[in-house]
C-alpha cells in the first residue's frame, strides 16, 4: 500500500474527514503546524490508525507571516520515510514549500502541490511567472481547487498539462434536503470563521434595516469563532441575533439551519458555501472573485445563490436580502438547486477525486 505524506500550513477541523477517507485507500502521514485557538479552526483530536499518522511540526517565522516561512522537520522526515508521493499546500511563501518540491525531486518521490492557483491576479511580474514555471517544472501535478483554477494558468499563458482538478469540497453527515424547508423560515445563516474579511458587520446592518425599514422579521443565526468573535458579539448584542459560537457537530448545524431559508457570507467565502448548500440554502456573497477563495465559483448566480455588487455592498445586499425575503417560491426553487450542486460536488468526494490524481488513476 502506498504511502503518502500529506503536508498541511495547520490541521483544520473540516479536514480531518478527507484525510481519514483518503486513508482508506493508502496511508497517510499527515504534518501540520498547530494553529492559534483564535484563528477559529477547531481544536482537533488525532484519532490516529494504523493508516494515519499524525506528525505536528514547528511553524517558524522570521520574517512575520507574510512570507519566509519554516516548518521544521520536512527534509528530515522526508529522508527518512521515503514515501511515495506528497501532497503539499502550494503557498510559495513557505521556504519549506520549495524546499520539499527539491528534496521529493532528487529523492524520486512524486510530488503534488494543492491551492488556488493564479485567478486572483489579472497580471503578474516577471518574477512570478519564473517561480510559477519552476513550480511547474518540479511538481507531478498542480491539483486546482475548482476548474477555474486551472482555468487561471491558461489566462497567464501557462501550460496546464501538468494541472489537474479536485473540486474543493466537503461531505456533511447531517444535510437538510429541500423537502423539509417550509417556506416559512425567517432566518439568514452564517457558517465560518469571524475573521476581518468575512464583513459580517454589512450583514448585520443590512438585516437591521430590513427590520427597522420594512419590517421584514429577519433574524441571523452565526455559527463560527475567531479573533473578532468577542467584539461582534458585545457590537451586536440583539435578540434577533443568535451566537452559537465555534461547533463542527453537523447535527447541531443542520438544527440550526432549519430555521433558515437562506446562507449569507457577506465577505470574502470560501469552503462556506458548499456546507451552505449542504443546508438547502442558496448562498449569499460578492462577486469580486479576485478577494474571494475558489468556491464562490461552485455558485450559479441566480439560481443557487446570488452574488451581490462588492463595489456597492450596502445598497446590493439590501435589495438582494429584501427581494428573497418577498419570493418565498423563487427561494423554493434556489434551495433545490444549491443542494442538487451540493451533490455534484461530492459525488465523486474530494477525497476519491484526490486518489484518482495522487494514485495514479483519476477519478470519474
Amino acid at each position: 500500500m502506498k504511502r503518502v505524506a500529506i503536508v498541511q500550513p495547520n490541521l483544520a477541523q473540516y479536514r480531518l474527514p478527507v484525510f481519514l477517507e483518503l486513508s482508506r485507500y493508502c496511508r497517510v502521514d499527515l504534518l501540520f503546524s498547530q494553529a492559534s485557538p483564535e484563528l477559529g479552526f477547531g481544536t482537533v483530536s488525532h484519532p490516529e490508525t494504523p493508516d494515519l499518522r499524525f506528525f505536528e511540526v514547528t511553524t517558524l517565522r522570521p520574517f512575520g507571516d507574510k512570507i519566509g516561512m519554516i516548518q521544521l522537520g520536512l527534509t528530515r522526515y522526508l529522508l527518512r520515510e521515503r514515501p511515495d508521493v506528497v501532497l503539499i499546500f502550494a503557498n510559495p511563501r513557505y521556504v519549506t514549500f520549495w524546499t520539499t518540491l527539491l528534496v521529493a525531486r532528487l529523492c524520486g518521490i512524486r510530488v503534488f502541490a494543492h491551492g488556488h492557483g493564479l485567478y486572483k491576479w489579472s497580471r503578474i511580474n516577471l518574477f512570478y511567472r519564473l517561480m510559477v514555471r519552476l513550480m511547474l517544472r518540479l511538481v507531478t501535478s498542480y491539483i486546482a481547487y475548482a476548474p477555474f483554477v486551472r482555468e487561471s494558468f491558461l489566462a497567464h499563458g501557462f501550460s496546464a498539462e501538468k494541472v489537474s482538478v479536485a473540486p474543493n469540497s466537503l461531505l456533511v453527515p447531517s444535510v437538510v434536503r429541500p423537502e423539509e424547508k417550509l417556506g416559512t423560515e425567517r432566518g439568514v445563516l452564517f457558517l465560518g470563521r469571524l475573521r476581518q474579511d468575512s464583513n459580517l458587520d454589512l450583514l448585520m446592518r443590512i438585516v437591521a434595516r430590513l427590520r427597522q425599514e420594512d419590517g421584514i422579521p429577519l433574524t441571523v443565526d452565526v455559527v463560527g469563532s475567531g479573533e473578532f468573535a468577542a467584539q461582534l458579539r458585545k457590537e451586536w448584542a440583539h435578540s434577533w441575533i443568535h451566537w452559537h459560537g465555534e461547533t463542527y457537530d453537523p447535527g447541531k448545524i443542520r438544527e440550526i439551519s432549519l430555521n433558515c431559508f437562506v446562507g449569507c457570507y457577506p465577505g470574502n467565502a470560501g469552503l462556506s458555501v458548499v456546507h451552505l448548500m449542504a443546508l438547502s440554502l442558496p448562498v449569499v456573497t460578492h462577486d469580486d472573485v479576485s478577494r474571494q477563495g475558489p468556491e464562490p465559483s461552485f455558485i450559479q448566480n441566480g439560481v443557487s445563490g446570488i452574488l451581490y455588487d462588492h463595489d456597492l455592498p450596502e445598497d446590493s445586499l439590501y435589495r438582494v436580502l429584501k427581494s428573497l425575503a418577498q419570493q418565498p417560491a423563487r427561494v423554493a426553487q434556489m434551495q433545490r438547486a444549491a443542494f442538487e450542486r451540493y451533490r455534484e460536488l461530492v459525488n465523486p468526494s474530494l477525497a476519491v477525486h484526490l486518489w484518482g490524481i495522487i494514485g495514479g488513476e483519476r477519478a470519474a
